[in-house]
């Protein structure tokens, strides 16, 4: 029979990972949708003025997709995250039903889960400096 605390235990660092995982998730998801919103409103505009091009409203349509972009790596990277870290929570269960020691297993996939969000991280990072520049070119414009 599986002891209740141990399971906890085993549990608790991966759970609070998918947590957080959850969180960010959430905000890159809302920065996404938001992006390809103003993208396509973008596209409208452009269609509009045609065939006279704009180079502001070119620019502008560039930035956003690379917003778009960044922001479709590290959504991706933070899924991984979190697939990588309900198997550490299935590998702890199994560990601790079968009496097993899967510690190399389970320091790679936390290792693993943590470097992509990390990495994620980044890339968003990038994605705000990016949008700074996007704004700014609205502000100047």
């Amino acid at each position: 029979m599986i002891d209740y605390g141990t399971f906890l235990q085993a549990a608790l660092t991966p759970i609070t990972l998918i947590s957080g995982v959850g969180l960010l998730l959430v905000s890159m998801t809302n920065r996404y949708n938001h992006s390809t919103d103003r993208l396509r409103q973008l596209i409208r505009e452009s269609d509009a003025i045609k065939p006279r091009k704009d180079d502001d409203l070119e620019h502008a349509k560039d930035l956003i997709f690379l917003r778009v972009r960044l922001l479709r790596q590290a959504i991706l990277l933070v899924v991984i995250s979190g697939m990588l870290s309900a198997i550490l929570v299935l590998t702890g269960i199994i560990e601790i039903a079968t009496n097993s020691d899967f510690v190399v297993i389970k320091s790679s996939l936390l290792w693993a889960a943590v470097s992509l969000v990390v990495v994620s991280t980044l890339i968003f990072a990038k994605e705000v400096s990016t949008s700074m520049k996007a704004l700014g070119l609205s502000v100047h414009h």
